[in-house]
């Protein structure tokens, strides 16, 4: 269990937040008998989990939303964190590579980029809109 400082300090978000956070609902202290508040370890995954779900622009009212799903089903929050997580370093080490094709793509002329990104793009609009479903409806469809 963490006093409020101790879970900032380990999460790397203010104190304020963590304040913030507890009157929204998206974290859940446990009352001492001085009436102290106190953090279960899992809130430190659990701040992780809300911050990986920022990152993909969900509202906070959103995250509470699917905290809520993840609360129902205890294991699978663990599981949905870690993936989120390798999912982020998988997107981070492919944002890498496209920056490093871009030098190359300028000594190719209008018809050969067409040719040789065309693949590419039609995986990344699918991938798009994959991750448009999965976190929050079809932006296609209306």
């Amino acid at each position: 269990m963490f006093k409020i400082g101790e879970l900032a300090e380990l999460a790397g978000v203010s104190k304020r937040t963590i304040d913030y956070y507890t009157q929204l609902g998206l974290l859940e202290p446990v009352r001492s008998e001085t009436n102290y508040r106190y953090y279960p370890e899992e809130s430190i995954e659990r701040l992780r989990l809300i911050d990986a779900l920022k990152k993909q622009h969900l509202t906070l009212e959103e995250i509470k939303e699917r905290l809520q799903i993840i609360q129902n089903q205890p294991d699978a929050a663990d599981e949905i964190a870690d993936k989120i997580e390798h999912l982020q370093e998988e997107m981070k080490h492919i944002q890498e590579e496209l920056l490093e094709l871009k030098p190359l793509l300028k000594q190719l002329n209008e018809q050969q980029i067409k040719l040789m990104t065309k693949p590419l793009a039609q995986q990344g609009y699918a991938l798009l809109h994959t991750l448009a479903i999965l976190f929050g409806g079809d932006p296609f469809i209306n």
